[in-house]
């Protein structure tokens, strides 16, 4: 494997297709103006590099911490970080420095796109990219702060969707709020299940992930709250006429959902009952995003 390749790898690309799904929402939401194609395409390169380099400077600062380096019981390639440290495919500085180069490169497409749409799209820029390195990176280092975690997650991936729907319409679309608090609260959910397997090696390492520092039931409670709460920001959307009624057909997952939670609360210690608990929730959640995606399509 060439450095090219090891790079791009380190990434975690296959992870990156829920940022791509937050911006396809964004496009997608009612509008009565909708950017070019290319305008749109340097959005998207914007968001997955911002999401590739938060992605690095996790791998970056959980190999600073030790967590990445203790973890026997990592369930590949969902938890554990890329292993591209620990395995010496990589060294540390050369993870940092291309998370550093996505960071500035991302900056400076993104400055273009304002000059051709919005302004506004300045300070949910910034603040998305505060979260890529205050996530992972002392001080705040927020994945070591239980719940926080999980609120900035939500907070990033609402950007993401709000941010597409700001570059159509030119303006701050105060209408897509609803919808990306909906679809950043769910894709919280994932980073809440994939603490599971790691919960031994981040309490090791002083990492007080929100699955660290609560029993299986509490977790449980916590993943349900928040697709509940999720999908009653969409009800509140679809009843302020935001969302089409049609993107109910993502109460279909709901029964996945539940299951999901139950399954939180009698968590096995078995491998592989786990590996196969987060794959369901990654599927839910990617399933949930897919009919809402279809629902907007539905009503334009």
């Amino acid at each position: 494997m060439n450095i090219a390749s090891k790079l791009f790898w380190a990434t975690r690309p296959a992870f990156l297709t829920i940022t791509l799904l937050g911006c396809l929402l964004g496009i997608a939401l009612p509008s009565a103006n909708k950017e070019s194609f290319f305008m749109n395409i340097l959005g998207l390169s914007v968001a997955l590099s911002a999401h590739a380099a938060a992605n690095l400077f996790n791998d970056y600062f959980d190999h600073l911490n030790g967590s990445d380096q203790n973890n026997l019981d990592r369930i590949s390639p969902f938890t554990g970080g890329s292993r591209f440290i620990q395995d010496q495919l990589l060294n540390p500085s050369q993870i940092a420095q291309l998370a550093v180069t996505l960071i500035l490169l991302g900056s400076v497409i993104g400055l273009y796109i304002c000059t051709q749409t919005t302004w506004l799209l300045i300070p949910l820029g910034l603040i998305g990219l505060g979260i890529a390195w205050a996530y992972s990176a002392p001080p705040l280092e927020l994945m070591s702060r239980g719940v926080l975690g999980e609120l900035a997650i939500s907070v990033a991936w609402a950007l993401v969707v709000i941010g597409f729907a700001c570059v159509q319409v030119h303006r701050m679309a105060y209408e897509a709020i609803p919808l990306g608090l909906a679809y950043g609260l769910m894709v919280s959910n994932i980073l809440l299940v994939n603490q599971i397997p790691d919960i031994n090696a981040d309490r090791l390492a002083n990492k007080r992930t929100l699955a660290s520092n609560v029993n299986s039931r509490t977790l449980s409670l916590w993943y349900t709250g928040t697709f509940i709460t999720a999908y009653a920001f969409q009800i509140a959307g679809i009843f302020m006429g935001q969302i089409p009624k049609v993107t109910g057909i993502t109460f279909l997952v709901l029964p996945i959902f539940s299951y999901c939670s139950k399954e939180i609360a009698r968590r096995s210690n078995e491998k592989w009952e786990i590996k196969k608990m987060i794959v369901r929730n990654l599927l839910a959640i990617h399933l949930y995003s897919l009919l809402l995606l279809i629902g907007l399509f539905i009503h334009a």
